[in-house]
């Protein structure tokens, strides 16, 4: 009998130290979580801009894209937490069609329990149709006009605009609307992806079409292997002009 009570205090007294080291784990995991926390609560964290319910998918997709990075700096992990703090940043419009939802989910109608969840709601609400194939529509007839740098801008906007355009396809619309210098510019380099593309055009000096001038300072570089390029003095007389200089 006595050996029983033995076996079963020792047995106890094991137990006991398996449950003291689980909780020690536990105690030290909700530490680090909260020092983790408290740390991302001294940042200052900007708050996300508003979203008044604009059918504009570029605004749409900012403010989506800015909650989340929100959600980050402020270490929110909560899936409901995150839908009710991206309703307090909803106005005008926005807000009205939160409501008629909200109202929804008390009766029972639809349920908008996970940020997934409410950010495919609020672009079935919110997002234009037919978003993507406007924005092929607009990239087929983008033309590089003007400088480099604002056809970039354009194309990428443009480009965010189709998710399910292939990386081939998009490096040679944006090649093929680029003027004839820069296009072979591109091509002599050997680019091979677009954001390579994007680097080397914006790194190009937009020279403009008829300032020769500055067309064959680029073709005499390439034409040294891009070495330092020889100023010219356009002024001097061609050779075998047999002119001369007056004194």
């Amino acid at each position: 009998m006595e050996s029983r009570i033995e076996a079963l205090a020792t047995r106890m007294e094991s137990r006991d130290q398996e449950v003291r080291q689980e909780l020690a784990i536990y105690k030290a995991a909700v530490s680090a979580r909260v020092m983790a926390t408290q740390e991302a609560s001294r940042v200052k964290v900007p708050k996300p801009h508003r979203f008044s319910g604009n059918r504009d998918a570029k605004e749409l997709d900012n403010f989506l894209w800015h909650m989340e990075r929100y959600f980050e700096a402020i270490a929110l992990t909560d899936e409901a937490a995150k839908v009710r703090t991206a309703t307090l940043y909803l106005t005008d419009t926005a807000t009205l069609w939160w409501r008629r939802r909200f109202a929804d989910m008390e009766k029972g109608i639809c349920t908008i329990e996970t940020w997934e969840d409410f950010k495919r709601e609020i672009k079935r609400q919110f997002y234009p149709e037919d978003v993507a194939y406007l924005a092929r529509k607009n990239m087929r007839r983008l033309k590089h006009t003007g400088s480099i740098r604002d056809y970039v801008k354009e194309f990428s906007s443009l480009m965010l605009e189709i998710p399910n355009m292939t990386k081939e396809e998009l490096l040679f619309n944006f090649m093929d609307n680029l003027q004839g210098w820069a296009e072979q510019e591109l091509r002599r380099r050997g680019v091979q992806d677009l954001a390579t593309a994007m680097a080397v055009a914006e790194s190009l000096t937009d020279y403009k079409r008829g300032d020769s001038s500055k067309v064959e300072s680029l073709e005499d570089s390439h034409a040294m292997g891009g070495g330092d390029e020889v100023p010219r003095d356009h002024n001097a007389p061609k050779k075998g002009s047999g002119k001369t200089s007056n004194v």
